[in-house]
């Protein structure tokens, strides 16, 4: 949970609850909802609290054009709230504002297989877990249907590229390839190689 005076995220497991004051910057002026948006595409307010004079956003991880950053110790789910201010008169008192919104996971964890008692003292059989994720990158036919029995391509065909990982019990994730790149021998090293994807 992470709180400023106008501004407080909660990350669970699979969500964030965004509330944010409507009297975002303290001075008594009251931000309309319609102005306020989580992310690119703008996702709208999902909730609100007249008494309280807040609004919520409620959304996963994922959604909202969220990013996600991984190092060796955290996954960070990262967004922006926007506040953009409008008006019927012409006349805007308010600045446009892009507020970050951080949702940080360790990517390690204690599992036990004993019952967790009350106590600071670590359990016994405390472990550190790190899930293996296993990925799959696979030549598929022309309708996608079934892997390429094939690994063989004239100049200027078409490849179907089909890159996969398995999550189980892990949170959502997506794939970016980096590179490819095609050899006329099964051989990464060879001297003639044609580059497929590049994002360098």
């Amino acid at each position: 949970v992470a709180t400023s005076a106008t501004v407080s995220v909660v990350c669970d497991e699979a969500t964030l609850t965004l509330t944010v004051s409507r009297d975002l910057f303290g001075t008594g002026h009251l931000a309309q909802a319609s102005d306020l948006s989580l992310g690119v595409p703008a996702c709208p307010v999902t909730g609100s609290d007249a008494l309280a004079g807040t609004v919520t956003f409620l959304y996963a991880l994922e959604s909202c054009g969220s990013s996600l950053q991984m190092s060796t110790e955290l996954l960070s789910y990262e967004n922006y709230l926007y506040y953009r201010p409008t008006s019927n008169t012409g006349i805007i008192r308010t600045n446009y504002v892009a507020v970050p919104v951080v949702c940080r996971y360790p990517r390690k964890g204690n599992v036990s297989s004993n019952a967790i008692k009350p106590t600071w003292i670590p359990f016994s059989s405390a472990k550190v877990m790190q899930q293996q994720l296993s990925f799959t990158l696979r030549l598929m036919t022309d309708d996608w249907s079934v892997a390429r029995p094939s690994t063989v391509y004239q100049l200027g065909q078409t490849l179907n590229v089909e890159a996969s990982v398995q999550t189980v019990n892990h949170v959502p994730l997506r794939i970016f390839v980096v590179s490819c790149f095609a050899t006329p021998v099964s051989d990464r090293n060879s001297p003639l190689s044609y580059q497929i994807i590049s994002n360098s």
